[in-house]
């Protein structure tokens, strides 16, 4: 954590190289303890995309189910896999269903449809689905020895594009209708380093063009971005979504920093009530997910189910 915490640059580009070589070689070292957790892929759509792995908790929790929380990755909106480099690698993001899976929860990570292939909201409806191909299909959900599964109890996490998707799904009634049964089955959504809030952009962004693409034009992009979802959306819906948790890097970019402060107030006004944001110390915006079973910066991870215990299992 000492070399990522030196990395001067903050800028998304700019650290995956360093972070890679940092955490690569902490990976490897831990691949048999990473990979000793079950994981099985199925299939919950049409396309090559629409494929999820699900992982599998070796010890029963003493309520006799577990919670089911299901990881939507980030790329950028046009890239990303469930498992990155799965022929060579293959370690991210399962580095992470396994720091959960072994704190007792099934984990679920499924793949999405990418920009230029799909626009928006075509990505949340994935997540959507995939939420439901779980809960419609517990028989998957459970391996040799691993407990059932707690279809009342769902969490989401979603990091970077992939917290967009998971916070537009809730904040989206076109994808997630008002009186979903689905609706009442998340209880949590932890959303990390997310572009809430991307009213600032325009044509000479880096990004700009992949933005477009996806949302259709810049006027769109900032009509719908996660942040003006939710101030749009009804005050019923809003008083009954999930407990939600914010978290991100010490060191993200600037942009991304202001669109999260921005987000956590509109949260915070139109709730009521305190939204808790977790800082991942000495961590940019790619080393969360990659740290996690490494014994290295996994302290935001276990922070995260803290507040789960507390506002979630104890309320």
């Amino acid at each position: 954590m000492d070399v990522i915490a030196r990395v001067k640059d903050t800028e998304i580009s700019k650290v995956i190289d360093p972070t890679v070589a940092a955490f690569a070689p902490l990976l490897k070292s831990k691949k048999t303890f990473i990979r000793e957790i079950p994981r099985k892929t199925f299939k919950y759509g049409s396309t090559d995309r629409h494929q999820l792995d699900v992982y599998y908790p070796i010890a029963a929790p003493k309520s006799g189910t577990t919670p089911i929380l299901f990881f939507i990755y980030g790329g950028g909106f046009n890239t990303g896999d469930r498992l990155l480099s799965p022929a060579t690698f293959g370690l991210v993001y399962a580095c992470l269903a396994a720091f959960y899976a072994r704190r007792g929860f099934i984990v679920v990570i499924p793949d999405y449809r990418l920009v230029p292939n799909v626009t928006f909201p075509g990505p949340a409806e994935d997540v959507r689905d995939a939420m439901r191909w779980a809960v419609q299909n517990t028989e998957h959900l459970v391996s040799t020895g691993s407990p059932s599964p707690d279809t009342n109890t769902l969490l989401i996490m979603g990091h970077s594009a992939g917290a967009a998707h998971a916070a537009t799904m809730l904040f989206s009634t076109d994808v997630l209708g008002q009186d979903d049964e689905l609706r009442s089955k998340i209880v949590a959504a932890i959303l990390v380093s997310g572009p809430y809030d991307l009213v600032s952009m325009d044509s000479s962004w880096p990004t700009a063009d992949i933005h477009i693409k996806y949302w259709g034009s810049l006027e769109q992009v900032k009509t719908n971005d996660p942040v003006h979802l939710f101030r749009r959306l009804p005050q019923p819906i809003v008083e009954r979504l999930p407990k939600i948790l914010l978290v991100e890097g010490e060191n993200e970019p600037n942009w991304l920093l202001d669109a999260g402060k921005v987000f956590q107030e509109s949260l915070e006004q139109r709730l009521g009530q305190p939204v808790k944001k977790i800082i991942g110390m000495g961590h940019n915006h790619i080393s969360l997910t990659w740290a996690l079973s490494t014994g290295q910066g996994e302290e935001w991870g276990e922070d995260v189910l803290e507040w789960y215990k507390k506002e979630v299992v104890s309320k």
